[in-house]
């Protein structure tokens, strides 16, 4: 009896010595349950400013402030669950959580933002006081976020230090929306690309997410390591190229069946080279199944490279484009040139006869398609090598998409920028009207991006402050939904 008497005037004895210092401890305390569909201003109870990532920076490393509420979405937050009853916690601007650096465990440790690992020092417990407070408390060390030194300045650092109690380690959560974000929202972007051949791994699929809803700046996923590789054909899959079916909800991913790495032997492949696709499919665009080969292009073709699709509603299909050289002898001997081939499927295992889509009379590959406002926007590379614009990307329109006579638009973009480039990929900004295309700086830096607000007016100028994982190759970004941005962010 004396023991339990003791040890509660010592929880008293120390509830007043906090209280002298100006510590309050407000009870009770419970398990905090946050909306993981909502973003958040997170605000410091002592200062009334909120949680900030220093200069809206999207580099991994960046450190978290306090500052004045901007509404910027760099002061936006969303808890995503780690299980176990802990969270991260992610930036919206940058896409990246918070992380104790350096996985210290010492006071004042700094917290930043890096890229999600879902380590035990980017797991938070939040626990809601009675007046709607939180205390944030790091997995990994044990430690509060704390404004440091209890600065009500803008800009002070948040940092990590003994949990007090204290107001400066106490948060309070203000949905950032007037509504929570539905997972059907548009947010954040997945690059599939090839590394190249220069590698004996480099001409099969890679993942990079988005960082968050930024489109310019992109993490790898699954260590780094291919998440698709094909066991058939001539088991490379360069180019690959993911679409939806509208109705089904289908994901199919197509590829060149080529691999080069070993034998650099680019005559063999244009000659003799594969006349099918690379398939797979999926639900989730996690789980794919096994690579299959398609047959598409006619016996006078000596490649199939650089599929791409895009789904017309005029004839209820997918339309299928790739580049092939057509040969007028049967051992393909004779000297050609590239032409843009297309056909139709629903399903990519049955599809119409081929038929050519672009001949210009000299070599052109690697087209990309998009819609917009009714009219389809087409970039293709002009594979003349000497021409003004030869090994540059040119531009065409159409109110039809298997129209065999586009408009012109403008060539040579990319010139001044890049050495030369192919492999165009185009997407639409999820957030505004704005368009971008990476262009494949072959033998240079891989994928170089361009933007425009305006489709239609055919310029296109370098994008600035863009971050990628190490040199992509010819592949394409797909905008995703909020579900489907978790999906994938759980997944690998």
């Amino acid at each position: 009896m004396r023991s339990r008497i003791r040890r509660r005037l010592s929880v008293l004895a120390v509830a007043a010595a906090l209280a002298m210092a100006g510590v309050f401890l407000i009870a009770p305390q419970a398990q905090a349950a946050v909306d993981t569909n909502t973003w958040y201003t997170i605000e410091a109870r002592h200062s009334g400013l909120v949680m900030d990532i220093a200069n809206a920076s999207t580099e991994p490393g960046a450190g978290l402030t306090q500052y004045t509420d901007s509404g910027g979405t760099n002061q936006q937050f969303r808890f995503i669950d780690a299980g176990g009853g802990y969270y991260r916690i992610q930036a919206r601007h940058s896409g990246l959580v918070l992380d104790v650096s350096g996985w210290s465990s010492a006071n004042g440790a700094d917290i930043i933002q890096w890229d999600d690992q879902n380590a035990t020092n980017q797991q938070w417990e939040l626990t809601e006081n009675a007046d709607g407070y939180h205390s944030i408390v790091s997995r990994s060390s044990g430690k509060a976020l704390d404004v440091w030194e209890r600065s009500t300045e803008p800009g002070a650092r948040v940092s990590q230090y003994t949990p007090t109690g204290s107001a400066n380690q106490q948060w309070r959560l203000v949905p950032a929306d007037e509504e929570p974000s539905d997972p059907g929202d548009p947010y954040g972007y997945l690059f599939a690309y090839m590394k190249g051949e220069g590698s004996s791994n480099g001409e099969q699929v890679y993942y990079a997410l988005s960082r968050g809803d930024n489109p310019l700046a992109y993490d790898s996923l699954n260590n780094g390591q291919p998440v698709a590789t094909s066991n058939v054909g001539e088991e490379g899959a360069r180019d690959p190229f993911i679409v939806r079916h509208p109705d089904t909800g289908r994901y199919y991913m197509i590829a060149t069946d080529l691999r080069i790495y070993g034998n650099g032997d680019w005559n063999r492949a244009s000659r003799y080279g594969s006349r099918s696709l690379v398939v797979w499919e999926s639900s989730d665009l996690v789980n794919w199944t096994s690579s299959r080969l398609e047959q598409v292009s006619p016996p006078a073709a000596g490649n199939t490279w650089a599929p791409e699709t895009y789904w017309d509603p005029e004839q209820n299909a997918f339309v299928v484009y790739w580049a092939s050289k057509l040969y007028s002898t049967p051992d393909h001997s004779d000297d050609t040139y590239h032409r843009m081939m297309y056909a139709t499927t629903t399903d990519f295992r049955d599809f119409s006869e081929p038929q050519v889509w672009v001949d210009k009379g000299y070599s052109t590959i690697d087209s990309t398609v998009i819609e917009d406002d009714g009219t389809y926007y087409r970039y293709t590379k002009d594979e003349r090598s000497g021409g003004s614009c030869g090994k540059f990307i040119l531009a065409e329109t159409s109110t039809s998409l298997t129209d065999t006579d586009w408009s012109f638009q403008r060539d040579c973009i990319g010139q001044g920028t890049i050495d030369q480039g192919e492999g165009p990929l185009v997407f639409k900004s999820n957030t505004e009207e704005k368009w971008y295309m990476f262009v494949d700086e072959y033998g240079g830096r891989g994928y170089i991006p361009f933007e425009t607000t305006d489709l239609a007016g055919g310029q296109w100028t370098p994008s600035s402050n863009y971050s990628l994982p190490g040199r992509p190759r010819h592949g394409m970004i797909l905008p995703l939904t909020a579900e489907q941005y978790q999906t994938l962010q759980d997944a690998f």
